[in-house]
Parts: C-alpha cells; structure tokens; sequence
C-alpha cells in the first residue's frame, strides 16, 4: 500500500497548508474550576483518526521509531514501567504514532501539536534537524507513557529536543491537577515553556505566541543558553530588567500571517473579552494572556473551535466562497478536534475528560471520553483514507460533506441536532459521575464497568444520531435533485 501519511505529512510541515488552532484556559477563569487545554487538528479530510487505549506495562515491547515524516529517523528507548495512557492516532500508524492528545494515568494530559514557524535568521544559525530530530509524531506517545506531571513532560520533551533536535516547529501544551504549561520551539535545540497564570486564557495559531522568558523564574523553563544563544547571534530580541523577548528572537511575524493566522486568535480574544482596541492586522500587538469577560465552559471553548467567522463577511460557507482570504478557525479538513478537561477535586478516572468531535468541528459532536475508561467502542477503532459504512469516523465524514454541498440549508439541521445531543449528554455525564463517585471506594469494578457502559452508550448513540441525518440531508437532496431535473413533461 502506497504510505499515503508519509508524503502528506512531509508537506505540512514545510507549508501552512495544515494548520490547528490552540485554546488553553486557566482553572480561575473557568465555570467549574477546571483547567482546559482543546485544539482543532487540521490537515486531510481523508485521513481517519483512531482512539487508542495504551495499558500500562513492566516494560514497553519496542522502541519507539518515527514512521518516516520528512524521512525523518527518529527513535526513542522502550519506556520502562510504563503508564496507562491514551491518544487519537492516524490509522497507518497502529496507534503508536501521531498521537494528538490524550490522559495518562498519572493525570497528565498533552495537546501536540500546534504547528509554528521560527525565523530565518536563526534557522540558518540553528536549522530544524529534519532526520532524526523530534517531530509532532511523537511527542504524545513517547512523553505520556514516561512522566507524572505537566512540569515533568515539559522536562522531558525539552531535554530531547536539546540533546537530539526538533524536526519542526511546534508549540505543545501539558496539564496536571497543578495547572497548565505550554513549550515553543525557538529553532533546532532551543525552546522555551511557560505556565498560563491560571487567572488567563491563552490562544495560538499556527505561530509562535509566547514573548517574556524570564531566567530562573517557577514560571518559566527553557533550553541551557537560550538567552546567551540570541545575544551572541545579535538576534532581533529586546531584553530589559526582568525579561527577554522569546518571540522578537525565535519567532516570526510575516505577511502571510495577518490573513492565515491573525484573524483567528484575534476573533477569539475578541470574542472572549471586551474592551480589546487591537487591529486584526497587527497581530504583534495581540495580548499573550486575557482575562475573558464571563467564566469560560467547556461549551464555550468548543464554540471557539467551532467558529468560522459567522455572521461576517469572511464567512466561507454561508456565503460560498473557498477563496476568502481568511483561513476560519473551523475548516473541513480537521481530522479531529479534542478539549482535555481535568476537574483537580475529583478522582482522575471521572475529573479527567477528553472531548471529542470527529471531522470538521462546525459540522460535527464532541463525544466525552472519561480518564477511567478502557474498554474503547470498537467504531472509534476503525477507519482509514477509503470512505467506509463502520467508522465512526467516517460516519461523521459523510454528513459532513453532504451538508457542505447546500450550507445554508443543511449546517443548521445537522448543529441542532448535535447541539441537543450535547446538552442531553451532558445531562447524562452528571448522572453517571455521582453514582460513579458512589460506587468507586467500595465496588471499584463496578465503577470501572460503569464509565465503559456510558461511553459505549454515548457512541451508540451519537451515531445512530449521525445516520439518522445523513438520511435526511439525502431526502432533502434528492428532493432538490428531483426538482432540477425533473422534466415532466406538458
């Protein structure tokens, strides 16, 4: 079979032609005192993304080998002891690769990766190490299975990419009961993290976003010299009394990025706080960290990934027009979009969910997957670049794209739907928790089974939802169809 993941990987990580949007909330700002990390994957509408369950183990039976990216040569040792974990990997990939998201049982939790582009002129002094370098395929499964805290990840992930290189630009976020850390890479071996003030939101797209390093800070982690690096290149930072300019040294701010990148986190911020007087072109003068003008849902975030510049002019599905120069933050190519949730006050397996929607976000449902499960639906475990009738995936695929063949008529129908589907399982979600806080001191298999139950019932139901539409946007088509060329005659 021709290694279809290969090539097309190898392209997105050259041209912003894939490209995902980053939403990270602290736990003060949030309804119910969780922390939230979500991002849209976005790169190939074909490709089917698996959820994957990872038991623990004495001792992981392989390395861990890139599947070739770029040509890349990757590897990484086996882990030993290691943890329960889970991801949303592509199909050709056996689960052990491109990752995306997931929890571990630990209570760690990674979003990889946001996709950002460091500048030239410290790429020609640092270049990305495209052969063997770590590249987006395996941040999540070699990271999760290996650490117990956000900050550990953080450790970890910086430690490779210093001793044996990044193939690519990437931005990654980590999360634990203790709060949120989100790594940038700065070029080949340097990179710096940062802990959201748990006061804040944060938002990223495709571009480096986080400014102000400051050296031996708890806030603050960063790759040896990363400050000493810049001042001997004569990079274009700017440094004062308490802090160093990251982005003005490692990042970049271009003309493609006022239209592919700019109005997404732009639209964001302005739709999550008042009072902002920044310009939509001027993305350098966009604010790192927000306070939002209400406490943000998860609800809320997910409308954020949702969003395609509705009730705009640069809306390109109500008004048709592909070519719009505003790339939305919802496009079809998602493959899928996740918004980890951990709730600190509640035990792991049920304060931990994964929120998933499958295909483009505005046409489609997140699902919620508890920290505690393990028995996956076996729909969620099937699927490759070939349209099929027993994914979930590609259920979800296929009335996707036929509501994009009539937008105006069909994406309301579809958004309804999964909307009360949404409400109604969140319904379900609170009904599930406490009987499951009931039951998991005292009869902890029966706690277990009780979240592999809801889960199954949840997907069973989601796609019987699902195929009930695309039979009715086929109705209404063939109505329509019916009508065009009808000829009937006197």
């Amino acid at each position: 079979m021709k290694n279809y993941y290969s090539e097309s990987k190898a392209e997105c990580s050259e041209i912003a032609a894939s490209a995902c949007t980053t939403i990270l909330v602290g736990n003060q700002v949030t309804v119910d005192g969780s922390f939230i990390i979500a991002r849209n994957e976005d790169h190939e509408a074909i490709n089917a993304k698996r959820f994957n369950f990872h038991p623990a183990e004495d001792a992981q039976l392989s390395d861990f080998h890139s599947i070739g990216a770029m040509g890349n040569d990757f590897t990484y040792p086996a882990a030993k002891n290691a943890l329960q974990y889970t991801s949303n990997s592509d199909f050709d990939t056996e689960g052990t690769s491109f990752g995306a998201a997931g929890f571990n049982s630990a209570g760690v939790g990674i979003t990889a990766t946001e996709t950002i582009f460091n500048n030239a002129q410290v790429l020609a002094i640092d270049p990305y190490v495209t052969k063997t370098g770590i590249g987006e395929d395996a941040i999540v499964n070699v990271i999760l299975p290996r650490v117990r805290s956000a900050k550990e990840g953080v450790a970890l992930l910086g430690h490779i990419i210093e001793t044996q290189g990044t193939a690519e630009g990437f931005g990654v976020a980590f999360m634990d009961k203790e709060g949120i850390w989100y790594l940038e890479t700065g070029s080949g071996h340097h990179w710096m993290a940062a802990k959201i003030p748990t006061d804040k939101y944060f938002v990223s797209a495709n571009q480096g976003r986080l400014v102000d390093y400051i050296a031996n800070h708890p806030d603050f982690m960063a790759s040896e010299g990363l400050v000493e690096f810049a001042q001997k290149h004569h990079l274009p930072s700017a440094e004062n009394s308490d802090s160093f300019n990251f982005h003005r040294a490692y990042s970049q701010d271009v003309e493609h990025d006022k239209t592919y990148n700019y109005p997404r986190v732009w639209t964001l911020q302005h739709m999550y706080s008042d009072g902002l007087k920044t310009e939509i072109d001027q993305g350098e003068s966009f604010p790192v960290y927000l306070t939002p003008k209400n406490k943000l849902s998860v609800y809320d975030v997910m409308q954020g990934l949702r969003n395609h510049y509705q009730a705009t002019e640069h809306d390109p599905y109500s008004h048709s027009n592909p070519n719009d120069p505003y790339r939305p933050i919802s496009v079809f190519r998602t493959e899928h979009s996740h918004v980890l949730q951990l709730r600190p006050e509640l035990p792991i397996a049920i304060g931990e969910i994964q929120y998933i929607a499958y295909g483009m976000t505005a046409l489609s449902v997140y699902l919620p997957f508890y920290q505690g499960m393990t028995s996956v639906p076996k729909a969620l475990t099937l699927g490759d670049n070939k349209a099929d009738s027993h994914s979930a995936y590609w259920k979800f695929r296929k009335l996707q794209t036929l509501a994009m063949m009539d937008w105006n008529q069909f994406s309301p129908i579809v958004q309804q739907a999964y909307h009360d589907f949404e409400q109604q399982t969140a319904h379900k979600q609170k009904l599930m928790e406490a009987e499951y806080i009931a039951l998991y001191t005292t009869h902890p298999e029966q706690a277990v089974a009780l979240i592999n139950a809801f889960e199954h019932e949840v997907v069973a139901l989601a796609l019987a939802l699902t195929e009930e539409l695309t039979n009715e946007l086929f109705t209404r088509l063939t109505v329509n169809v019916d009508k065009l060329y009808n000829f009937s005659g006197a």
